[in-house]
């Protein structure tokens, strides 16, 4: 919690990915997570301009 985690840290270890190329592939499934989650809950996933997301607990 609370760490903000670069799209190129997600796309190596969530999906053991070398980071080439274009890391939107990151925020298309962000985007397709907080749908998920739905209106309770996806503000828990931040957005860090120009860094990459943190989780944060307390934004639910």
């Amino acid at each position: 919690p609370l760490r903000v985690f670069t799209r190129v840290q997600l796309l190596e270890g969530v999906w053991g990915m070398p980071a080439v190329g274009d890391h939107r592939t990151v925020d298309v499934h962000v985007t397709r997570l907080r749908r998920k989650l739905g209106p309770g809950f996806r503000q828990m996933l931040a957005t860090v301009r120009g860094v990459g997301y943190k989780y944060d607990p307390s934004m639910s």
